[in-house]
């Protein structure tokens, strides 16, 4: 249902921005596509009986997105789409259990608004919805365990983008992603998962 909500949100804000009357036209108006690469660092709260520790996971980030926006005088509203491979991993022992964790695939929809600090120059920030695809494995003895599930979750942050042409954008982000928790049983113990991450990201876009 969350899932459900927030793509009618992100739909309704793209039909508002795309139906819009005419502006003079800013760098930053209309759709775009572009790359992105970056480096996360975070950690995966692992919970097994009574005992709660932090797996530290972080590795590098690349992919695409593609987006709407437009601008209102100096305000800008929009957007936006991603689709990514994560390559975050980490390994700790957490109540006696060899637990590790990576991830893979990551893809995400997120709503921009933001203020022209300059004609060229946009402060923006972010909040959206994320699903990262995660690996992990837990062992004691002959007993193991092993998941891949998606989790999903909230993502907040903000950035800088400056058009360099007329077309051609250019950006730099920070932003945190809270996943959801998941239940595991491992043997007798039961326990709990819960990623979170901080990445930064660079990013080029041709806006059409």
């Amino acid at each position: 249902m969350r899932r459900f909500a927030f793509a009618l949100l992100a739909g309704a804000a793209l039909t508002v921005v795309a139906t819009a009357p005419a502006m003079a036209r800013s760098p930053f108006d209309g759709p775009y596509v572009g790359a992105f690469a970056g480096y996360s660092d975070g950690d995966v709260e692992t919970t097994v009986g009574a005992i709660a520790d932090d797996v530290g996971v972080d590795g590098f980030t690349f992919g695409g997105y593609a987006g709407y926006g437009k601008t209102f005088d100096r305000f800008y509203v929009g957007g936006e789409g991603e689709v990514a491979y994560s390559d975050l991993d980490g390994d700790r022992t957490v109540g006696g259990l060899a637990t590790s964790f990576e991830t893979d695939w990551t893809y995400g929809l997120s709503a921009r608004a933001g203020y022209l600090v300059t004609p060229t120059v946009l402060a923006y920030g972010r909040v959206g919805y994320q699903w990262t695809e995660f690996e992990g494995t837990a062992a004691a003895g002959t007993t193991a365990v092993s998941f891949d599930r998606t989790f999903d979750g909230w993502r907040f942050g903000g950035g800088v983008e400056v058009a360099i042409t007329d077309n051609l954008l250019s950006r730099v982000e920070y932003t945190y992603t809270d996943y959801d928790e998941y239940d595991v049983t491992v043997g007798t113990s039961v326990g709990g998962l819960e990623p979170n991450a901080h990445t930064v990201n660079v990013g080029l876009a041709y806006r059409f």
